[in-house]
């Protein structure tokens, strides 16, 4: 063959051969899709004949190195905090290793796969991540099947949504399971820090919870270490996936399409026929219940219905007005020097709780010594709060307003959620008879945006923790001496004439108990308990803890009892600490777990005493709610009451308690919110004149809850 022939033979096999890959690329671009198959140098045949066959089989580039230690890191790191939290199980153990080993050799294996192994790990993905996200705090088997669709086409659109705005499977699914994972692993220690799961409006809170988050132990259960190993394997399994959407043409509508889809599920999950066809609980009354029946997405996403407050049925301007009216002018007192009035101290202590409630426990010492036997000599009593070892600002909320968090989403925070500009509270009320008002807390004065709310409020002035100086501390806390000492600094430097008025809320008893505390010397001890695991002393440190606010409140007293000016003192507890404490003591006490209303409430109980020195006659309420306690504390300081506290004297003769959770009757009758409508009368009007309180502050009626004049 000549040579110019052979050289167009080889011209036209070339030719052949483009032609051929153009039409190869080209019936996947039709598509959109692409798959794919990245080379070194040269060919893949080239390649293999230069190095032995078993390492063509990895993929030893730095990138890929990277990748496979860090993934096999997770898994190591988690199987630790489990082993921090559960103890070694051997079992448990090896699989975690075996896991982490083989995650390494799968990242560097040298392989990946197109449109129908992708296709595949789409389907079945989105279940995986269900089953995972259930699995760091519920079963999945707590789910109706109905319940499980809902959830996962929630994931679905996630995957889907993911995948097509970042154009590939790789990505897409990298950012889609992140969520859930970072999600789920975060709602796990919020449970087990305060008892109750994340709801929308906690991310309103991230930096009051960011600044105390050093002071707890982060630990797994193994059933939390294994879905995060689980979410894990899911990213490893997709990153090999070569499928790609490059084409706009394609690749937009269907992101347009996933996005759309997601904006309708959120708004339908939030509708109440929505929920009924997929028979939601909509039973508010304990979260983590309603996120167990409900899956943490369906529930969390449920939630975000209640970032606004409903209006109640029946509100206007003209019907609260009329309801308000029937009170005007009750406790007028407008003619009263304030010289004639006492100094008001208000204690509220953090984590501050009698955990006799739940049974007899043998101590070493007397938990409470002194804060006992004032509650008989003096008022004492215990409330019924909203909250359960965390959320303090939803106490001080219905103390200083006198609202109640039963109108309000169950979980949300009203400092951070409803109130941004100035409300009547207590300290303004105190304000316009002429007190000096004073905020302290020994700790940020941004949590809780207190900050913004006590000036709000009509608080004169806020002293946080930079105004303390050379506190002692306790772990990592101002000590409730050195904050009660603050009290009676604040007092001396005021004038003779002036009188006073206080709200501090405590840092001391806050949560994280099981954390080290160097230098702590846990003094009192469970005398029946021989086994002293972490969490038995946990709860000696925490009993430790409430003997030594005891022994600050006797001091603070003792002072004041030496004082010429009359001055009266409120202490009570935001709330209980965290199951975690509660737990312990309750299976000392032989308490099984709660399951009645009635049993449940018993984990909100917190005892308040109110004493002065001068005469107080003695009393004994056995069960109130917070919003009740600020009329009950200005009666006995024979300060007027305004028309709200009026209002809300009267409508405690009928419902004692009315909280986040319940509502009682003068008879001792518990009653979950939404179960009985005996008394639907007397709590929507209630809830009228909250609602103007709180949110109609355009129409608010300033004169009915202390402000100003009519």
């Amino acid at each position: 063959m000549s040579s110019k022939k052979k050289k167009n033979n080889q011209k036209k096999q070339t030719d052949k051969n483009l032609k051929s890959k153009e039409n190869i690329k080209k019936n996947d671009t039709k598509t959109g899709v692409r798959s794919d198959t990245k080379t070194k140098s040269g060919s893949a045949e080239n390649t293999a004949e230069k190095q032995p066959w078993w390492k063509s089989l990895f993929d030893m580039r730095p990138k890929r190195i990277v990748t496979a230690v860090f993934s096999a890191a997770v898994i190591l790191v988690a199987m630790a905090l489990a082993i921090s939290e559960a103890g070694v199980n051997t079992s448990y153990a090896a699989c975690s290793v075996a896991l982490a080993v083989l995650a390494v050799v799968f990242v560097l294996m040298d392989i990946s796969y197109g449109r129908i192994i992708s296709a595949l790990i789409g389907l079945v993905t989105p279940v995986v991540t269900l089953v995972a996200l259930e699995n760091y705090t519920h079963v999945i088997s707590d789910l109706s099947m109905m319940i499980i669709i809902l959830n996962l086409l929630f994931f679905y659109a996630l995957y889907g949504m993911m995948t097509f705005l970042l154009g590939s499977v790789k990505r897409g699914f990298l950012v889609a399971t992140l969520i859930p994972m970072i999600f789920g692993l975060a709602n796990y220690f919020v449970v087990s820090f305060r008892g109750s799961p994340i709801v929308p409006w906690d991310f309103f809170s991230i930096g009051t919870a960011a600044s105390v988050a050093d002071n707890y132990t982060f630990t797994l259960s193994w059933k939390g270490c294994f879905s995060v190993i689980t979410f894990v394997w899911i990213i490893l399994i997709s990153s090999k996936s070569r499928v790609q959407f490059r084409r706009k043409a394609v690749r937009i509508p269907l992101a347009a399409a996933f996005v759309a889809a997601m904006v309708l599920y959120i708004s339908g999950i939030q509708n109440s026929a929505f929920q009924s066809f997929f028979g939601m609980d909509t039973t508010l009354f304990t979260i983590n219940v309603f996120y167990r029946n409900n899956g943490i997405a369906a529930a969390f996403l449920g939630n975000l219905r209640f970032l606004n407050v409903e209006e109640p049925d029946g509100y206007s301007v003209s019907a609260v007005t009329e309801l308000a009216e029937q009170y005007s002018g009750d406790s007028d007192d407008s003619d009263a020097e304030v010289t004639q009035y006492p100094n008001i101290i208000v204690i509220m202590d953090e984590a501050f709780s009698d955990l006799s409630v739940w049974g007899d426990f043998a101590t070493s010492e007397e938990v409470m010594p002194f804060f006992k036997s004032l509650q008989e000599e003096a008022i004492g009593g215990e409330v019924y709060v909203s909250v359960k070892g965390g959320n303090t600002a939803n106490t001080e909320y219905e103390f200083l307003t006198g609202d109640t968090m039963g109108f309000l989403p169950t979980g949300s925070v009203p400092y951070q959620q409803y109130i941004k500009n100035d409300m009547p509270s207590l300290a303004s009320y105190l304000g316009g008879l002429g007190y000096d008002t004073l905020a302290i807390h020994p700790y940020n004065a941004s949590g809780w945006d207190r900050d913004d709310v006590y000036d709000y409020f009509g608080f004169d002035d806020f002293l946080d923790k930079t105004d303390f100086d050379n506190p002692t501390y306790v772990r990592n806390y101002i000590s409730d001496s050195s904050a009660f000492d603050k009290i009676i600094e604040q007092y001396e430097e005021k004038e003779e004439e002036d009188r006073l008025f206080v709200f501090e809320v405590t840092m001391q008893n806050h949560s994280g108990y099981s954390s080290d505390s160097p230098g702590f010397d846990i003094y009192v001890e469970l005398t029946d308990v021989e086994n002293k695991t972490t969490q038995v002393t946990a709860t000696e440190k925490y009993l430790t803890l409430m003997n030594m606010t005891d022994k600050a409140l006797q001091e603070l007293v003792e002072y004041f009892e030496e004082e010429d000016e009359p001055t009266i003192i409120l202490m009570f507890g935001d709330h209980q600490p965290s199951d975690y404490i509660t737990n312990q003591i309750r299976r000392i006490c032989g308490v099984s777990e709660p399951e009645t209303v009635e049993e449940i409430q018993q984990g909100y109980r917190v005892p308040f005493v109110i004493w002065a020195n001068y005469d107080l006659e003695s009393a004994y309420y056995d069960g109130i709610s917070v919003n009740y306690l600020s009329g009950i504390l200005l009666e006995a300081a024979g300060v007027p009451l305004t028309d709200y506290q009026t209002y809300l004297s009267e409508l405690m003769e009928t419902l004692p308690v009315i909280n986040g959770n319940v509502y009682r009757d003068e008879d001792g009758n518990f009653y979950a919110w939404d179960t009985d409508d005996t008394y639907d009368d007397i709590l929507n009007a209630y809830q009228m004149l909250q609602y103007n309180h709180l949110v109609d502050t355009k129409h608010r009626l300033n004169w009915f809850f202390g402000l100003g004049t009519e």
